[in-house]
């Protein structure tokens, strides 16, 4: 049975990690000072750094290395959440149940690139905490939605091993039946 909140999770995780992997340029004012050029003081234009909220960020160097790979863990997250959702379970049971281990492994992998950019000082503990407290109930919702189908998918591969079981019975029967007949017609 499809746990219709983990997309709505999935979606703010997504939207949680573009914020947090987006890169923030300095910014900075412009103002007049007077600098001391041969012995004079002259007034020319400068630039002074505006604070920023005081919060670590990653660096940009990090944009197309860990950022990237943690804006691609989240899109997966969501795309196999959706796929998931999408497959109608008595005829594509295998595919919907890789999507949900797909979504755990990216959810695993995601937990650990949060642990790393918070080892690295890139994120605050309690940005750490909050990011990992958006994965956390995706993992959980798609480690369920995953026992309860794989419990109904090993009832259907066992109706469906029966079925053929009893299938090639029949068609045992069947030959054996011809060959009794095409001996005693020999």
């Amino acid at each position: 049975m499809p746990n219709y909140d983990i997309i709505p999770m999935a979606k703010d995780l997504l939207d949680y990690t573009i914020q947090r992997v987006k890169a923030k340029e300095p910014e900075y004012k412009r103002v007049n000072g007077y600098v001391m050029e041969s012995g004079k003081l002259v007034e020319r234009v400068l630039y002074e750094k505006l604070r920023d909220d005081g919060k670590p960020h990653f660096p940009k160097a990090q944009a197309s290395h860990l950022c990237a790979r943690l804006e691609d863990c989240a899109l997966r997250i969501l795309q196999n959440c959706i796929a998931a959702d999408g497959r109608y379970f008595e005829t594509d049971y295998e595919q919907r149940l890789h999507d949900l281990d797909a979504v755990l492994m990216d959810c695993g992998t995601m937990s650990q690139l949060i642990d790393i950019s918070y080892k690295k000082k890139y994120i605050t503990d309690d940005q750490c905490h909050y990011w990992t407290e958006l994965v956390r109930p995706v993992h959980q919702k798609a480690l369920s939605w995953k026992r309860s189908d794989g419990n109904r998918a090993a009832m259907l591969r066992e109706a469906k091993a029966a079925q053929e079981l009893a299938k090639m019975s029949q068609m045992a029967a069947q030959i054996a039946e011809a060959m009794v007949k095409s001996s005693k017609t020999s």
